[in-house]
């Protein structure tokens, strides 16, 4: 079932007018471009329409709508990202991470999304205490300055590799921010040599994790005096708690850079559920299914009113410019001459990609042919019309080409 067919069933304005109060002003008209351009994401509206210079055979090549939105669109991104960023990846043992937020602060983080973006700085925190082993640095007697060449030890991994998703919705399609991670499983010293980190703290990262996320809370943002009272009242009343907030690492090590990408990989920019899990629309009622984690992946039916689906689709549409992916320490763009040489000798994947695009190989294994030559004659073929949805004017524009 397709949502576009479920769209098309409602009066969208009236809907996105109903929820307009969850949204500030910039993000809605974000929120509403995401949806037009999802709306005009099909062949027949945005193409590149190619032809033959040889025997003017023609045909017609589908144009990404970049939506966050859009299933199809938000599939192909994650299969381009994934390849493209495994072959950054050195050749060491990674491990999966997933950081959550206790139910009761998660609606805090939707009444200010700007604090989606300190949890992923704040997983970066909890993981260079671990690894710069900041704990044996405050036992000192003698204490050393952070920014004496003394500081770190040689046994101290300075440089470590963190790539942080962040996720806002459950299976259930409920509002659940919370991080996947993969981090490197060692990294280099002062020395630029790398060293193998055997195993991490969990009560040390359980405890920095708590105490983080209530001060992120309390940092917030918010619109209303009384959501700010009740952000203390819950961050306090969970502090005062004697419960770690719940996060889970993988019991096994990702030893193929593969493998730790496409862990990642999973959660980048796609809609909040796959089309396939719609099983039934019918008399203005969606019903799909999810696997409960909770029930050892039972699966579970719900049925909702068609605006009601929709609507816990479209709050997860972030706004313009969000970055869902934040890379941290020897996998971030900003780093030491010496590390980069030395990590060109460290990685080994070579991306399928170097040489065709995502689409050119995925029609090549669905029909076995290239979409950019000519299916009679296999000549290179020239654009000749490209169309596009423009979302300034709301309408589909073209441009030919002679």
């Amino acid at each position: 079932m397709q949502i576009k067919h479920i769209i098309s069933k409602i009066n969208i304005t009236n809907l996105l007018g109903k929820i307009k109060k969850y949204f500030k002003n910039e993000h809605f008209e974000d929120v509403k471009q995401t949806i037009q351009k999802f709306l005009a994401c099909s062949i027949d509206k945005s193409f590149l329409s190619l032809q033959c210079p040889n025997c003017h055979d023609a045909h017609k090549i589908k144009v990404t709508c970049k939506s966050r939105f859009c299933p199809s669109c938000g599939k192909r991104y994650s299969a381009v990202w994934t390849e493209k960023t495994s072959t950054s990846l050195i050749d060491v043992k990674h491990r999966s991470v997933l950081f959550t937020i206790p139910e009761e602060l998660r609606m805090f983080f939707f009444y200010d999304r700007d604090l989606l973006t300190k949890l992923a700085y704040a997983v970066n925190d909890v993981f260079k205490y671990q690894f710069h082993n900041i704990k044996a640095k405050n036992q000192r007697i003698h204490k050393i300055s952070k920014y004496s060449s003394k500081y770190f030890t040689n046994s101290d991994i300075i440089h470590y590799g963190l790539i942080t998703v962040i996720h806002t919705f459950g299976r259930d399609l409920k509002w659940n921010p919370h991080i996947h991670a993969i981090v490197t499983l060692g990294g280099f010293n002062k020395n630029f040599q790398f060293l193998e980190k055997k195993y991490f703290h969990v009560n040390s990262i359980a405890g920095q994790w708590k105490k983080m996320v209530i001060d992120i809370v309390k940092s917030g943002n918010y619109d209303k005096p009384e959501i700010k009272a009740k952000a203390y009242a819950a961050a306090n009343y969970l502090y005062r708690k004697n419960t770690r907030f719940f996060f889970n690492v993988a019991k096994n090590d990702l030893n193929n850079n593969i493998y730790a990408i496409k862990y990642i990989g999973r959660y980048l920019s796609r809609a909040p559920i796959a089309e396939y899990k719609i099983i039934d629309f019918y008399d203005n009622k969606v019903t799909f299914y999810y696997e409960s984690l909770a029930d050892d992946k039972q699966r579970i039916e719900l049925t909702l009113d068609a605006e009601t689906f929709l609507s816990k689709l479209i709050i997860h549409i972030p706004p313009k410019h969000f970055k869902m992916i934040r890379r941290f320490g020897i996998y971030s763009r900003n780093i030491k001459s010496e590390l980069k040489n030395i990590m060109k000798f460290m990685r080994k994947y070579v991306s399928k990609y170097s040489n065709f695009t995502f689409y050119q190989l995925e029609i090549w294994k669905a029909f076995g042919v290239n979409p950019f030559y000519c299916f009679k004659c296999n000549t290179r073929m020239k654009v000749k019309k490209i169309s596009y949805f423009n979302i300034h004017t709301g309408s589909i524009c073209w441009k030919e080409y002679r």
